[in-house]
């Protein structure tokens, strides 16, 4: 039986780390030591958190209360644990449906029985890339392959396909070895245990060597032991099963493709299957009720599915989650998703100016593909042009990770330090321009589906820590609007005077104050105190 070989193993590393980087869960990152560090305060836990703790403390020791009243956060995303223990009782319910007739419409929104929010996307539980969509449409029209932009559709949809493709291979190829190294070693009566291994390598010879040394290599460059190889295995063979299928999505939505502003297709289910975490964690990080987690635990979550598992968004349904939420009541909206090509971006943006009008914050995540959006531009659409000059929403926050490291060194750990162990979280994106501010979003502790928690990383977590932490603002000063709320948390933010970081993939350190507008990572505290000084004391 041939066992994988070292040259096969890094050629493999090479391949997908960058494409699983940061879903694995790195052994220094998963360490128990590392505490639920998002709401810390650097000056007195030693790591970068948004001292939201520190507030907490400081108004109850003060007998500060917060107004009151309900402010409910609507989160566009995937599916939601309604009934995990530490949101079920955060969960906004719409009274009028609830108490209503099943199967009516009772409160005239468009939406029968719309309990906790809306499932915009039906029984789809997968969708394909933006990117696929358009390169049907395209071929549909006959375009010509000379045109621009069917050349750039086709050049990415060739490459994000060959890249799926060939991670899966990869995956594919690595576990079967993997199970073929763990075979060998357990019909030698040899644990399977990486740490384990580690003492007993040395001393074993032939193939029982090379199967210990096939797991250690795995283990030690990529943090993988056979479930996670499992896991991933299964993960790509989704991607690359549905993200390139050139089905109409509408069928498998049941809505009208030819209609942007359609209402009520989709159903009332904003459940999540237990093999999907995203929403869960989402919702946990702005309103879980477990200590050093949740950021604003009293919030109602209004919960909008339209975010697909696997794939992309599409335009039509953010847009109307966006509008939903604004008519339903919500404060603040939290949307961590988002993609590169966007044929309806119109109406999406059309939806963020709505809620604009209706003094309703939209926080979004900037992106985890290391790249500067001012240069290259994800979507949501994050700013627009009226003639000639670029306009940015009032109401809008996009978002940035950042690490629990201030400056960690290079000289003292440079394999870690390459990892991207720094303020800046290496996956994030930036740009001094688009990105507003940084927050929490590396090895971020939340709820999961099953009453289960689970460390994730990505600007996906760091934008739900500025929704909660304006759920906290609205709270305390209830007559703050969109537009003032992100003015105190841009105004407030934490900086660094002349700390250097690596951004993306640039070799050289860059200032972190130029890597979004306010220069900094969100703060709680200083938030509080610079919305009191300047609005006057909360309304209790």
């Amino acid at each position: 039986m041939k066992i994988i070989s070292n040259s096969f193993i890094f050629g493999f590393i090479a391949l997908t780390l960058f494409a699983i980087y940061p879903l694995i869960s790195d052994a220094k990152n998963s360490s128990q030591d590392l505490p639920d560090w998002a709401l810390l305060d650097p000056n007195k836990d030693g790591y970068e958190g948004t001292r939201t703790i520190t507030f907490y403390n400081y108004v109850n020791a003060n007998g500060i209360k917060p107004s009151g009243s309900d402010v409910i956060v609507a989160v566009i995303d995937s599916g939601f644990d309604i009934n995990h223990p530490d949101l079920k009782n955060n969960v906004w319910v719409n009274d009028k449906e609830m108490n209503g007739i099943e199967g009516v419409d009772d409160d005239n929104n468009g939406y029968i029985d719309d309990f906790y929010g809306w499932n915009f996307l039906g029984n789809a539980k997968y969708l394909n890339f933006e990117v696929t969509r358009e390169y049907k449409r395209l071929k549909k029209l006959n375009t010509p392959e000379s045109d621009p932009y069917f050349k750039k559709v086709k050049e990415k949809y060739e490459e994000e396909k060959s890249e799926v493709s060939e991670t899966y291979e990869g995956l594919k190829a690595t576990l079967k070895r993997f199970e073929q190294a763990e075979d060998i070693l357990r019909r030698n009566n040899i644990t399977t245990d990486p740490e384990k291994l580690k003492i007993l390598a040395d001393n074993l010879t032939g193939e029982a060597k090379n199967a210990a040394m096939s797991i250690l290599t795995l283990s030690m460059f990529l943090g993988l032991n056979i479930d996670d190889a499992r896991k991933y295995t299964t993960m790509y063979e989704i991607k690359n099963k549905y993200l390139f299928d050139t089905t109409d999505t509408h069928l498998l939505i049941g809505d009208n493709p030819n209609d942007l502003f359609e209402k009520g297709y989709g159903n009332n289910d904003v459940s999540a299957p237990d093999d999907e975490s995203h929403g869960t964690h989402v919702a946990g990080i702005i309103a879980g009720n477990k200590e050093g987690i949740g950021q604003a635990p009293f919030a109602k979550l209004m919960f909008l599915r339209a975010v697909p598992n696997e794939g992309d968004e599409r335009d039509k349904d953010i847009a109307n989650a966006i509008r939903y939420a604004v008519d339903n009541g919500a404060h603040i909206i939290n949307m961590s998703a988002g993609k590169y090509f966007s044929p309806n971006a119109e109406i999406v943006k059309e939806a963020i100016k709505y809620a604009e009008s209706k003094n309703v914050l939209f926080v979004v995540s900037a992106g985890n593909e290391s790249v500067n959006i001012e240069e290259t531009i994800n979507f949501p659409v994050k700013f627009y042009k009226e003639g000639n000059e670029i306009k940015y929403f009032d109401n809008l926050v996009v978002v940035g990770a950042s690490s629990w490291m201030k400056n960690w060194s290079e000289e003292k750990d440079p394999e870690n330090y390459n990892m991207g162990y720094d303020l800046v979280a290496n996956f994030s994106n930036y740009s001094g321009k688009v990105v507003d501010i940084f927050a929490p979003g590396l090895e971020i502790n939340s709820t999961i589906p099953s009453g289960k928690y689970e460390r994730i990383s990505g600007t996906s977590m760091a934008s739900p820590e500025v929704a909660g932490i304006s759920a906290i603002l609205k709270a305390y000063f209830p007559n703050l609007t969109a537009s003032q709320i992100k003015e105190v948390i841009m105004n407030s933010s934490r900086k660094y005077d002349n700390l250097k970081v690596k951004a993306g993939f640039e070799n050289t350190k860059v200032p972190f104050s130029s890597l979004s507008k306010s220069g900094g990572v969100i703060d709680m505290m200083n938030a509080f105190e610079y919305a009191k000084e300047k609005y006057g004391s909360p309304i209790n």
